[in-house]
C-alpha cells in the first residue's frame, strides 16, 4: 500500500479543539491519535465539575447568618450597614438568556433592602487570570441592569444601573492588577472607562481577614496552595524532588490551617461566630483540604495532623457553645429546635471523621442516636 498522509480541517472539529490526520497506511497511529484527543472532553468535564463544587462552596459561605453576610458585604465593598439598617437580604437571579438562546451564568448577585433604599451587588470568583474576565463582568452587569430596569423610567428616560461589582481572585498571579478595565466607545465617539475592583485573596492572611471581618472567607486561605502544588505536579522534576517539594508545601499548608483555626477559635471565644456558622465554615475548609489531598499525593501524616487539629477544635467549640446557649436561654436552639440543631451538627461531624464518643460528649446525643444519623 502506498503511504500517504492528508490533513483535514473541519469547522466543527476546529470548534471542539480537534484536528484530524488520516494516515491511509497506518490505522494504528490514527487510532492512537483519536485516543489522545478523546482526553480533552474528560478534562473539560473535570474542570466543570470542580468549578461547580467551588460555586457550591461559595454559595455556602455567602449564605451564613445575617450578621456574617453583612460583615462580609461591608468588608468587600467598603460599606457600613448594620443589622438595624437592613430589612432583608435576597440572592438574585444569576442566569440570563441571551437573544441567541445562550445562557449566561454569573456567580453571585445580592440585593439589600434597607432603610436607605435598595442596593445591588455582584461578586465573581476566579482561580485563573483571564483577559476576557472584564468583558464577562460587563456582560453580567449589563444583563442584571436590564433585568432591574424593566418597567422603570425617570422623567420618561430609562435608567440602566449596574450593580456594584467585585472579582475575587483566589490564586496568586502577578499579572492581576488592582482593577479590571475596558474602554467603551459610544456612538457619539465619546469614550468611558468601565472598571471592576479586584480582591487578591492570596495577599490577605487569616489575621487580615479577621480585621476586615471577612470571617466567611477564612476557609479559602488554604486554597492558595493549589497553584503551587499544581506547578510542582506538572514540572519535569524527578519524582523524588517532587515528593520533597510536596512535603514542604503541605507543611506550609498545615501552618496556614493552624493560623486559620486559631482565628476561628478566637472569634468563637469572643462570641463573634455562631455555632452554625462555624460548622459550615469548617465543612468548606475540609472540602478544600480533601480536594488537595486527593489531587496532589498521599501525605497521610500531614493529613492526619490536620484532621486531628480540626477534630480537637470542634468539640471544644461545641461544648462552649452549649454553655453559652444555656446562659442565653437557648435562643438559637429555639429557632432551629434544639434536637434538630444537635442532629445536624452531629451529622456534619461524622462527615469530618470525628468519632462517635467525641460527638456524644460535645452534642449531648447518645451513641445510639448518633449511630442512626446518616452523614
Amino acid at each position: 500500500m502506498k503511504a500517504t498522509s492528508e490533513a483535514h480541517s473541519d469547522s466543527a472539529a476546529t470548534r471542539s479543539g480537534c484536528a484530524f490526520f488520516a494516515l491511509t497506511n497506518n490505522r494504528g497511529t490514527e487510532g492512537m491519535w483519536c485516543i489522545m484527543k478523546a482526553k480533552n472532553p474528560d478534562k473539560k468535564q473535570q474542570h466543570e465539575k470542580e468549578r461547580l463544587k467551588l460555586d457550591q462552596m461559595m454559595s455556602v459561605l455567602f449564605r451564613l447568618s445575617k450578621q456574617l453576610q453583612l460583615q462580609l458585604l461591608n468588608g468587600l465593598f467598603d460599606e457600613n450597614f448594620t443589622r438595624a439598617d437592613v430589612k432583608s437580604i435576597h440572592y438574585g437571579n444569576a442566569k440570563f438568556d441571551s437573544d441567541d438562546y445562550n445562557r449566561i451564568i454569573g456567580d453571585l448577585f445580592m440585593k439589600l433592602d434597607t432603610i436607605r433604599g435598595v442596593f445591588h451587588y455582584h461578586v465573581e470568583f476566579q482561580t485563573l487570570n483571564s483577559r476576557s474576565m472584564v468583558i464577562r463582568m460587563f456582560r453580567y452587569g449589563f444583563e442584571k441592569a436590564l433585568e432591574l430596569a424593566e418597567g422603570k423610567a425617570e422623567d420618561g428616560v430609562q435608567l440602566v444601573a449596574f450593580p456594584k461589582q467585585l472579582v475575587i481572585f483566589l490564586e496568586q498571579n502577578k499579572a492581576i492588577g488592582e482593577e479590571l478595565r475596558v474602554r467603551l466607545r459610544l456612538p457619539d465617539e465619546t469614550e468611558t472607562m468601565y472598571t471592576v475592583p479586584v480582591l487578591k485573596l492570596w495577599t490577605l492572611t487569616p489575621r487580615d481577614m479577621q480585621e476586615r471581618k471577612l470571617f466567611a472567607l477564612l476557609p479559602l486561605q488554604v486554597f492558595r496552595s493549589r497553584k503551587r502544588m499544581r506547578r510542582i505536579a506538572s514540572s519535569r522534576r524527578t519524582e523524588e524532588e517532587k515528593q520533597r517539594l510536596f512535603a514542604q508545601e503541605f507543611e506550609n499548608l498545615k501552618a496556614t490551617i493552624e493560623e486559620t483555626v486559631e482565628v476561628l477559635r478566637e472569634l468563637r471565644r469572643k462570641r463573634r461566630l455562631r455555632l452554625e456558622d462555624l460548622d459550615k465554615i469548617l465543612q468548606v475548609l475540609r472540602n478544600i483540604l480533601n480536594y488537595l489531598y486527593r489531587h496532589y499525593g498521599e501525605y497521610k501524616q500531614t493529613e492526619k495532623e490536620v484532621s486531628e487539629m480540626i477534630k480537637t477544635f470542634i468539640p471544644e467549640a461545641l461544648k462552649r457553645g452549649r454553655r453559652e446557649g444555656k446562659k442565653e436561654g437557648l435562643q438559637e436552639g429555639k429557632k432551629l429546635g434544639v434536637q434538630q440543631a444537635k442532629t445536624e451538627v452531629a451529622g456534619n461531624l461524622l462527615q469530618l471523621g470525628v468519632d462517635i464518643d467525641t460527638i456524644a460528649g460535645a452534642t449531648g446525643l447518645s451513641p445510639d442516636e448518633i449511630a442512626k444519623i446518616k452523614p
